[in-house]
C-alpha cells in the first residue's frame, strides 16, 4: 500500500477549527462544566509524571463521585459499507449528558500533536459523538484541556 492511500483512509484534520457561536457554545460548556471540574482536581490531586492509566481510573473515580453516567473503555464498532466492523475503537471514557455523549481521552504526554488530534476527531466522525474532551496530564503547570463539538460532519472548538 503507498503513502497516499494511507493518508486518505485517515481521518482529515479540519483546514480550520472553526469556533461555535452563542448560545450553542454556552449550552455546550454547561454540559461539560462538571466534567472538566473532575478533570482540573484528577491533576491537581495527581500532579503530573505518571502514566495514562492512572490518570484514567482517577478520572472514572471523581465523575462517579460527582454521580455523572459514565462507561470506561467503550468499544464502538466502526461502519463499513453499511455493516459494523470486527475491529473497534475503544475510548478511555464516554460520560452521557444532556446534549449526547462526551467522549474524553486521556494522555499523558508532554505535548499535545496532530495524532492526538487526529485520533479524537476519528473517533468522533465515527461515532457522530457531538462532544469530546482531550486532556492531558503531562504538562507541569495545569491540565491542558482542549473541547470539540462535532455537527454536521464539521468540527468546532469551544
Amino acid at each position: 500500500m503507498k503513502i497516499d492511500e494511507i493518508k486518505d483512509m485517515l481521518p482529515q484534520k479540519p483546514e480550520r477549527l472553526e469556533t461555535v457561536e452563542e448560545p450553542k457554545r454556552q449550552e455546550l460548556v454547561n454540559a461539560c462544566y462538571d466534567l472538566v471540574g473532575c478533570l482540573h482536581e484528577v491533576y491537581k490531586q495527581l500532579g503530573s509524571g505518571l502514566p495514562e492509566y492512572i490518570y484514567q481510573e482517577a478520572v472514572a473515580k471523581m465523575l462517579k463521585t460527582q454521580g455523572l453516567t459514565f462507561h470506561k473503555e467503550m468499544k464502538f464498532h466502526p461502519m463499513f459499507m453499511g455493516e459494523p466492523l470486527e475491529a473497534y475503537l475503544k475510548m478511555d471514557l464516554v460520560v452521557e449528558s444532556t446534549v449526547g455523549n462526551i467522549i474524553v481521552e486521556c494522555k499523558a504526554i508532554t505535548q499535545l500533536s496532530e495524532r492526538e488530534h487526529y485520533q479524537t476527531f476519528g473517533y468522533l466522525r465515527a461515532t457522530k459523538f457531538p462532544m469530546a474532551i482531550l486532556v492531558n496530564f503531562g504538562t507541569d503547570r495545569r491540565a491542558q484541556i482542549e473541547r470539540f463539538h462535532y455537527a454536521d460532519s464539521k468540527l468546532y472548538v469551544f
